[in-house]
């Protein structure tokens, strides 16, 4: 099957540090009405979720207060931070972060769950 290249299929990355985890510009887009955002893993499929909850949602009353993680955006790129969080990550896929150091990994926007997936295994593009 023949595919063509298009501009606006950019790959998007999220780092993640010993304090925080940021998405690059590519990602930014779908933060724009996100208000808080909720963290999920799946170790079987080396997959991160990130679901971006809009203020409504989130103040509904509905999910957990405690699951709900504030955001930082700027005009580069979305930040989480939380050390609690990181650490959470790392040690449910067994990864190593060096101090000072950060795991850059693939991530894109997943249609069906309405959440943006980052790839720990496989996908990896440097450390």
């Amino acid at each position: 099957m023949l595919k063509f290249f298009d501009c606006n299929s950019k790959v998007g990355y999220a780092s993640i540090y010993e304090n925080h985890i940021t998405f690059n510009k590519e990602l930014l887009k779908y933060f724009s009405d996100a208000y808080r955002v909720r963290v999920g893993i799946d170790v079987e499929e080396k997959k991160i979720f990130v679901f971006l909850i809009d203020k409504d949602y989130a103040l509904s009353g509905e999910i957990n207060e405690s699951s709900l993680l504030k955001i930082s955006l700027s005009k580069s790129y979305a930040r989480i931070s939380s050390r609690a969080l990181v650490e959470y990550i790392l040690k449910a896929f067994s990864i190593n972060l060096q101090p000072n150091g950060a795991l850059k990994l693939m991530a894109q926007y997943d249609e069906k769950k309405k959440a943006i997936a980052i790839f720990v295994g496989g996908e990896k593009v440097c450390s």
